[in-house]
């Protein structure tokens, strides 16, 4: 169908949000270090950071485009040993002097850093969780011994990853990070703070390994940044203040409320508004109407669409760099609101962003145009979630709306994604009003959700799908590739094999419950164990058993590459990942050769 874009001009629901920010009590709000000083409300419904440091400024562009570091991001995760303006005041002076060289060189800017600046995550300090215990009950699931020693070593890196912000003895304003109350797991190497999508993971395993006072405090966490910002953030540092990442905080509080069976009725209360608020930020910040061209009927989904015209201060250059591209400031704006989409995605980056004509070449990056299934899919199993909460609190008015929300949102998936000829969902480009037909793994996603009970879709149709793919989905050692497109700029493509992605393919695949799918779903599941398994062990006694953030799909235990930075270890979301499997399919789990 043909299908004309229409921004969204109005805000939806305001009553009812209204309502909800009126409502909070104080007791509800946890007390969060002021950071608004350095905000400026931006498009798009989030506050910009304006900070002269570590969001904009001179400083901050000769830092990183004289690429002092190898990583753009050390910098801006470096806490300042002196007050903002003592900061700007030295090094205007160092301009001064070094003016008739052209300005300092690289050796001139390092001796600048380290004289009023400590370590990229100085104000990051490691904590023992309070609830780790060295024999969780879920080692009780698993049969192979191999696995239960796997299962233990993974169990044991929470004590290498939880982190809390230390800024005590650090001027007002002089770091990056956004402080909150309670410990969070961190995702590892480079990544030196929360992370919001990855937390969907990472609470998982802590919920796996009994740690649930541990993933409240995040939940809580991300509470509050709601309260404070009116959305989550891409991570804890406030130049991800510009945009959010995929919106899995309603469903990593329903892990919790299943975990603890219901029981905590009090947090649910206390948690609930805030997941009406955040919801609500996305149906006015992140929506697109579209007009069947046939009917004339309107439809509304979500896209991710960040209001920001400058390169991400933490991949400062590598964006400036590629806006050079660029003649005209319109084509600049683009690229980098564009650029930050795919950021707030959390596919940085992939072909599924990129022009058509040119899907390998990041310069053509359109993340603003694309509509895509995985967040809509994402918005509609939290439909349901929000409708069964509000039931559960008798909030029936809520509940009915909720369902509603839901019902239409499956209307229009099935009207813009969904293809009859291989019962798959593919995205839709807003610019050349047509579907891509590639292959990437959200391309079933809404089986995840659940989107099956929905349109009466029976087993031999679901059965269908997994056999059209069963060359993509079995054929690969390592697992799933995240597409067939293969470009090494792009991480989020080719034979990169993501945590998440197996997670959801792995769920999207079992969720049907159908003879031939579970026997897919177990292949997977016994190869993707197996990577990490093996990957973990061949560094035991080198590195202490190492956990990737991504793998290779044609190799059993090898990294994956490509992207801006080099592969990480740690991981949090591989952790989550492989806990929640062990667990749940670990009397079964059948380990492969190395």
């Amino acid at each position: 169908m043909d299908f004309l874009n229409k921004k969204i001009q109005k805000i939806l629901f305001i009553c009812i949000l209204s309502f909800l920010i009126v409502n909070l009590t104080k007791s509800e709000i946890s007390e969060v270090k002021d950071v608004s000083k350095f905000l400026s409300v931006g498009g798009g419904g989030t506050g910009g950071c304006q900070h002269p440091i570590y969001c904009n400024g001179t400083l901050l562009k000769t830092i990183q485009l004289t690429q002092v570091f190898n990583d753009s991001k050390t910098f801006v995760d470096m806490p300042m040993r002196t007050s903002i303006e003592n900061v700007n005041e030295l090094f205007n002076q160092l301009l001064l002097n070094t003016s008739k060289n052209g300005g300092p060189n690289k050796e001139e800017l390092a001796a600048f850093l380290s004289e009023n600046f400590y370590p990229a995550g100085y104000e990051v300090e490691p904590v023992t969780p309070v609830d780790w215990v060295p024999n969780p009950s879920f080692l009780d699931e698993i049969t192979d011994p191999n696995l239960v020693d796997f299962a233990r070593s993974i169990h044991g890196k929470w004590l290498e990853l939880t982190r809390v912000f230390n800024t005590s003895g650090l001027c007002d304003g002089c770091y990056s990070s956004i402080p909150v109350n309670n410990p969070f797991v961190i995702a590892g190497s480079r990544f030196r703070e929360f992370y919001y999508w990855d937390s969907y993971w990472i609470i998982q395993g802590l919920l796996v390994s009994d740690m649930t006072t541990t993933a409240k405090g995040m939940l809580r966490n991300f509470g509050d940044m709601i309260t404070e910002f009116g959305f989550i953030p891409n991570g804890g540092r406030i130049y991800y203040l510009n945009r959010s990442q995929p919106p899995l905080f309603t469903q990593m509080v329903n892990k919790y409320f299943e975990a603890t069976n219901g029981s905590d009725i009090e947090f649910l209360q206390e948690i609930l508004p805030i997941l009406d608020q955040e919801y609500q930020w996305w149906m006015t910040h992140r929506t697109t109407e579209l007009t069947n061209g046939e009917t004339g009927e309107s439809v509304i989904l979500n896209l991710y669409n960040v209001s920001n015209n400058s390169p991400r201060p933490e991949s400062y250059y590598e964006d400036f760099t590629d806006a050079q591209s660029f003649s005209s400031v319109e084509e600049k704006d683009y690229f980098y609101s564009s650029i930050a989409s795919g950021a707030e995605s959390g596919w940085d980056f992939s072909s599924r962003w990129m022009s058509p004509s040119d899907n390998t070449n990041l310069t053509t990056i359109q993340t603003v145009d694309v509509v895509p299934v995985d967040l809509n899919s994402i918005l509609y199993l939290n439909e349901k979630i929000l409708s069964s909460f509000h039931r559960t609190l008798g909030n029936n008015s809520m509940a009915v709306y909720y369902q509603a929300q839901s019902e239409s949102r499956v209307d229009a998936m099935q009207q813009v994604f969904f293809n009859e000829d291989t019962y798959q969902w593919n995205d839709y480009n807003l610019k050349t009003s047509t579907n891509n037909e590639a292959w990437y793994t959200s391309n079933i996603l809404p089986l995840f959700a659940d989107i099956q009970s929905s349109i009466d879709m029976d087993n031999q149709e679901i059965d269908l799908i997994f056999k059209s793919l069963a060359n993509v989905l079995i054929a690969y050692p390592g697992g799933v590739p995240t597409s067939l497109i293969s470009a090494q700029s792009l991480q989020w493509d080719g034979l990169n094999v993501w945590p998440p992605l197996q997670y959801w393919i792995i769920e999207s695949i079992m969720t049907p419950n159908t003879t031939f799918s579970n026997m897919i779903g177990k292949n997977l599941i016994d190869r993707w164990i197996t990577t990490n398994f093996c990957g973990w062990n061949s560094t035991l006694e080198s590195e202490g058993g190492m956990m990737f953030e991504k793998y290779n799909a044609n190799y059993i235990g090898v990294p994956g590459g490509g992207g801006e930075y080099v592969v990480q270890n740690g991981f949090g979301w591989t952790n989550g990942v492989d806990l929640y499997l062990l667990k749940k399919y670990g009397k079964s789990i059948t380990l492969n050769s190395c």
